[in-house]
């Protein structure tokens, strides 16, 4: 179908009530039509933006994505950004259960591809072991799409116990010492130390940015005692 000449809706507003429709309707309920309907709009109208219901979907994931982002200076050490990452991707997950199978093929899709490269090389610039950081980066995106899921279930913690049939698990829930929260950032912490030194004790310790920075060095010594 031929895309209109003048789009009578903008591309984000577009995405921003097709998420809404994936949020409380399902994403089997996302269609042209459904989303038209929502625009108030012809269905046409989309062709302006979109080629097909599947272009939509990408587009709502990317948005879901939109705050899991890679920072453009070194203003801050890497680990705080990572954990910070690591807490927004799970809030988006949270917040957009349906979209997860999506974004779990988000890379054939191009979801999110720019942000982890730039994420690679800022690691690298820091210096983190090259070997340690696509098995930490896949790690604390699995750990954080279990714990959205289990946590979206919307119960609370050990509510569906029944106290007179497992006394000691409803104690033991009545009693925990940590919020999910604090679960979450405590695993993650754990998760980037033991990556990283796994990776150092096999060898991984080589980064780009250490070796440049050792290039530099050995440059500069040899210009001194030229």
């Amino acid at each position: 179908m031929a895309r209109p000449k003048i789009p009578l809706i903008s591309k984000r507003k577009a995405l921003e009530v097709a998420l809404d429709i994936i949020d409380n309707e399902g994403i089997e309920s996302l269609s042209i039509r459904r989303l038209a309907e929502r625009l108030k709009v012809n269905g046409a109208s989309l062709y302006h933006h979109f080629e097909n219901k599947e272009e939509i979907v990408v587009g709502a994931a990317k948005l879901a994505l939109e705050e899991v982002r890679t920072p453009q200076t070194h203003d801050e050490p890497w680990r705080v950004w990572i954990l910070r990452n690591a807490r927004r991707l799970r809030q988006a997950f949270r917040e957009h259960p349906d979209l997860v199978p999506v974004m779990l093929r988000r890379q054939p899709l191009g979801i999110g591809a720019a942000q982890m490269d730039a994420t690679v090389a800022l690691l690298e610039e820091e210096n983190v072991p090259t070997g340690a950081i696509a098995p930490m980066l896949e790690a604390l995106e699995l750990y954080a799409i279990g714990s959205a899921l289990h946590e979206s279930r919307g119960d609370a913690p050990g509510a569906d116990h029944d106290p007179t049939k497992t006394p000691h698990l409803s104690r033991a829930f009545e009693q925990r010492a940590l919020t999910a929260d604090e679960i979450f950032d405590t695993v993650c912490e754990k998760i980037i130390d033991t990556v990283i030194m796994t990776a150092v004790e096999r060898g991984g310790s080589t980064s780009p940015g250490a070796a440049r920075k050792a290039a530099d060095t050995r440059a500069e010594e040899a210009k001194a005692t030229a």
